[in-house]
């Protein structure tokens, strides 16, 4: 896991889980926490992924997408805002807080 430094208005932090195995399939697992505690995993998708997927089928469907052209960092960082803007709710995935 790596973070990445961003300093908009509600976001706190995001944390990409950026290991190999995981970029050369086609999908990067990005942790994005919010400064009001909330917590949310996003799932990126290269464009390569989504073509491999049609290649063996008539269409793609997965709830959230976010498309990305490469997994560089202003690509992800440009996702993440995206998904803050057209409510992160329904694109990602709430986390249960954490009790420390």
């Amino acid at each position: 896991m790596r973070t990445l430094d961003i300093k908009d208005g509600p976001i706190a932090s995001v944390l990409i889980a950026d290991e190999l195995a995981t970029r050369q399939d086609g999908t990067l697992d990005v942790s994005v926490r919010l400064k009001d505690g909330r917590h949310f995993i996003l799932t990126l998708f290269s464009l390569e992924y989504v073509q491999r997927q049609l290649d063996s089928a008539l269409s793609f469907v997965t709830p959230g997408m976010l498309v990305v052209k490469q997994f560089s960092d202003e690509a992800i960082l440009d996702a993440v805002r995206s998904a803050m803007r057209l409510d992160i709710e329904r694109l990602g995935v709430l986390q249960p807080l954490i009790n420390q």
